[in-house]
């Protein structure tokens, strides 16, 4: 099992400084602060243990997702190497791609009037098509404390956008 940092907003964290989970129960306790707290940013994470890369050792790769606590959604955006793939997929990815998260089920529609953002600064907003429950987003997050790798749990969808 990985240990997670999250970078978000709350209180007095101006998502500078990462809480580190490594459980189940302190994971839940992050969302549920996340949920509680108004996000001006996607919230960032990272899976610890992994390799880091270049002279200020950045991590080799980045999971975040905006959220609507009104209409129970989210969005996810993750970027990583080829080894970040699970191992039954080899050869998808490039050196470093980037994926939006999709749901299997069509039913997850962002409504009417709602926008998500890849990052907020740029106005870069996900595809309409790539919201998913709030469930499916714990699920999700919950899986990548697991494994460390993308996620299995969701379809994706190749971007240039990193």
């Amino acid at each position: 099992m990985a240990s997670l940092d999250v970078y978000y907003f709350s209180g007095d964290n101006r998502a500078d400084e990462p809480v580190t989970v490594d459980d189940d129960i302190a994971l839940d306790d992050v969302m549920t602060d996340i949920l509680a707290n108004p996000q001006p940013h996607p919230t960032v994470v990272y899976a610890r243990g992994r390799p880091t890369i270049g002279p200020a050792e950045l991590p080799d790769h980045q999971l975040k997702f905006d959220l609507d606590t009104e209409h129970h959604i989210a969005a996810v955006h993750l970027f990583g190497p080829r080894d970040f793939l699970p191992a039954d997929m080899p050869g998808e990815a490039d050196d470093t791609t980037a994926w939006i998260a999709l749901p299997r089920q069509a039913d997850a529609r962002i409504p009417g009037g709602v926008t998500l953002y890849i990052d907020r600064d740029t106005r870069t907003e996900f595809p309409q098509e790539a919201t998913l429950p709030l469930d499916l987003l714990r699920e999700l997050l919950h899986e990548f404390m697991r494994t460390g790798k993308r996620l299995t749990c969701v379809d994706w969808q190749q971007t240039d956008i990193f």
